[in-house]
């Protein structure tokens, strides 16, 4: 057996996949006889689906619009060979489409040749073994590598006829002379290609032209900076070596290019000025700086850097240009959400100038409510005061009538915008409560520390990709435009009639009732390309849905008032509630006292003016009403005034009744100190008690007490004697006068 030679490699040759970077992936790699095909001839025909996986710039991504494809460009076909269907021949392919069907058969081809085993590798022709190793490429293959193998292929076709003669055949020199002439080269050049063949194979024939060191690059930068290096040095030893310099100003091209550089020119520019600035403070010559900012920019090298820095210096400026070429996106999909499963809510300039009723002209304000599954649109239009916006009791009164009108029914779950508007800690309350009110029927959330089930999602701010009533709001300006004074969404270059003049300014009114219209013609549009849609439109998705036997969730206006309401607390005060500058009265608050929480609805018509009253449990207790206002002589006053006494009664009747009547509080009196043992620990007490003699002093100062209190007394009888002896003495001397005005108590 013949022995094997290996050179270009520490070892022998080992099944060595290629990394995953460098497969092809829509080729697979091949081995075995498909090897030997791939080997010595590129595949001509392919079937459309083939074609579709590969996905080839330019071409289609799918097996029918590829076979539209070939019927419009009148590609060349057959029927397959097995099977039915068609193949299309790869003449068909132009430009970069067939440029990534040869890299991805190369590709393949090398894939192959690393699996195969070093016991299957090939013989060439002449029965000599092949140098074989573990392929390693170290640059991607390129166009001139594919033509190289094309012409090696064409010479080992050539090269057959001349191999399969013996060795000194007498016609081998004819043969090789008529070889040479079809190849255009020499006898001798034959010979040589012959060799190569039987010791090398076709990799040799493709080697043939090629330089060893092609792919490496044979200066660091470009040859005048190196030349540029060589002279510094010679003239400033201290600089280093060419390394040391080119390996600064990669430093300073790097920082050029993060720092914002609009090119390549600009990007040369501002590095070799930092470079000559740092050389010039460590002591180079002034005329090796000079030298360095004349250096010519050298695009290739810089643009290879430019590759890795240049995003990082956009990001620092433009981070929203950054998002939208370089963040890649999630996938995210809608199967299996039902109408009303996730709502998406956001708002929206109306591109249409209208007239205020003072003669003002505005852009209307659109609120919209994207519902996922149907791509249904609900919108509100909005004609805000001047100066002013869209407030937060427009969104929930929006959300409202969504909710009692919309054909997808009451949302289970909001993804919101981050906008001022849904930034409202009531407004968020109030879907909580609402959530409530419905028996978790409607989820939201507040906070984090909730369940991931059922809350209100918000989108990253700034950030449109990751809401998708965005791209609804695109498909919308399409149906917009058709109206005459549509000025678009940009402002300083506004659509008009006339250069120069103003945008028509339309009727709100009218502009409100065509928007509606149109968004009746859009539910019935067909929407081929909205992902889940299946090519249905609004309608007859929701019909889809109502026929699967969902049905969509109402919520009563009642708990929506009640929801989107003002809480505060109040004073009940003589059955009334004062609030907002107005008396709010009804028969209930006659009853209660002290503190309670009122709530006024934001999102209320006249017809629903009330105020709704809970207790400090939280419970509801009714609704007030604004007090009616009674003339002095009206005898209506005189009805309220007894009806209101009468409801006070049975009220307080009614609570009375409640309670079982009044306590027996005399019957009680004396219960709780008798269970509680206050009798016993009194007698315990006095039986404790210790008798304590009063002293010397004490004794003498208790007898003068007693000595002065006799005194006293004495003195005081002394004193109501005369006194009674005054008054029968003034008596017995007293006129008629004197006793009559006595008796009348003068």
């Amino acid at each position: 057996m013949a022995r094997r030679r290996y050179r270009n490699i520490s070892q022998k040759p080992t099944s060595m996949k290629m990394p995953a970077s460098m497969q092809s992936p829509t080729v697979p790699a091949v081995s075995g006889k498909r090897a030997k095909e791939t080997y010595r001839g590129a595949r001509e025909w392919f079937s459309p689906q083939e074609l579709a996986d590969m996905r080839l710039p330019g071409m289609p991504t799918t097996d029918r619009r590829i076979r539209t494809w070939a019927e419009k460009n009148l590609a060349t076909t057959r029927k397959k060979l097995s099977g039915k269907g068609i193949e299309i021949h790869r003449s068909a392919l132009k430009g970069e489409a067939l440029k990534a069907l040869e890299r991805q058969e190369a590709m393949s081809y090398a894939m192959a040749l690393a699996d195969q085993p070093a016991e299957s590798a090939e013989t060439a022709p002449g029965g000599e073994p092949v140098e074989v190793g573990t392929l390693m490429p170290e640059r991607m293959l390129d166009a001139s590598d594919l033509r190289r193998m094309d012409r090696a292929r064409a010479r080992a076709q050539a090269l057959a006829p001349l191999m399969a003669l013996p060795e000194r055949h007498r016609g081998r020199r004819a043969m090789a002379e008529e070889i040479g002439k079809s190849l255009g080269v020499g006898v001798q050049y034959v010979y040589r290609l012959e060799d190569k063949y039987r010791r090398g194979g076709l990799l040799a024939l493709a080697r043939i032209g090629a330089r060893a060191d092609r792919g490496t690059r044979r200066v660091l930068i470009s040859a005048a900076w190196e030349a540029w290096c060589a002279a510094t040095l010679a003239a400033w030893p201290l600089g280093g070596d060419v390394a040391a310099l080119s390996d600064r100003i990669r430093q300073c091209v790097r920082a050029a290019w993060v720092g914002g550089s609009p090119s390549a020119s600009q990007c040369w520019l501002k590095a070799t000025a930092a470079l000559g600035k740092s050389l010039m403070e460590e002591g180079c010559p002034e005329a090796r700086v000079v030298a360095l900012l004349k250096v010519p920019t050298p695009r290739k090298w810089l643009e290879a850097e430019a590759q890795h820095f240049r995003v990082a210096g956009r990001s620092l400026r433009d981070g929203k240009g950054v998002y939208d070429r370089h963040l890649a996106p999630v996938r995210r999909t809608a199967a299996g959400y039902r109408p009303g499963d996730l709502v998406c809510g956001d708002i929206s300039p109306l591109d249409i100038p209208v007239s205020r009723p003072d003669g003002s002209t505005a852009y209307a304000r659109m609120i919209s409510w994207h519902d996922v599954a149907t791509n249904w649109l609900w919108v509100d239009l909005f004609l805000v005061e001047k100066g002013q916006g869209v407030r937060r009791e427009h969104v929930a009164a929006s959300f409202a009538r969504m909710c009692e009108q919309a054909p997808f029914g009451a949302p289970r779950r909001l993804y919101l915008d981050n906008g001022s508007e849904y930034k409202w800690d009531d407004m968020l309350a109030a879907w909580m409560q609402l959530a409530y009110l419905t028996g978790q029927a409607f989820h939201a959330e507040a906070a984090a520390l909730l369940p991931e089930s059922g809350r209100v999602v918000r989108s990253i701010p700034f950030h449109p990709r990751g809401k998708r009533i965005e791209g609804q709001f695109g498909n919308l300006r399409h149906w917009l435009s058709w109206w005459f004074g549509y000025v678009g969404g940009n402002r300083m270059t506004k659509q008009v009639a006339n250069l120069g003049e103003k945008a028509p300014v339309s009727d709100f009114v009218a502009v409100s009732d065509w928007l509606q219209r149109e968004l009746a013609d859009y539910h019935v549009t067909p929407q081929p390309r909205a992902e889940g849609m299946d090519g249905m439109s609004p309608q007859e998705r929701l019909e889809w849905h109502l026929n699967a036997g969902w049905r969509p969730m109402r919520i009563a206006r009642e708990a929506l008032m009640l929801a989107f309401a003002e809480k505060s607390e109040r004073v009940v005060r003589r059955g009334a509630i004062h609030f907002e500058g107005r008396t709010w009265v009804a028969d209930f608050l006659m009853g209660l006292e002290g503190r309670v929480t009122v709530a006024r609805p934001k999102i209320a018509g006249p017809e629903f003016d009330c105020l709704f009253v809970f207790d400090r449990s939280g419970a509801m207790n009714g609704a007030a009403y604004p007090e009616r206002v009674f003339g002095l002589l009206d005898a209506e006053g005189a009805k309220e005034a007894g009806r209101r006494r009468q409801a006070l009664k049975l009220l307080l009747a009614d609570r009375i009744e409640q309670a079982g009547g009044p306590l027996d509080e005399a019957g009680l009196a004396g219960f709780r100190a008798g269970m509680l043992g206050l009798r016993a620990t009194l007698d315990q007490a006095s039986t404790a008690s210790i008798e304590v003699e009063a002293g010397e002093d004490i004794r003498r100062m208790a007898r003068a007490a007693a000595e002065l209190t006799e005194r006293t007394r004495a003195l005081l009888t002394r004193a109501e004697a005369r006194k009674q002896a005054e008054s029968l003495a003034r008596l017995a001397f007293e006129t008629e006068e004197e006793a009559a005005a006595r008796a009348l108590g003068f």
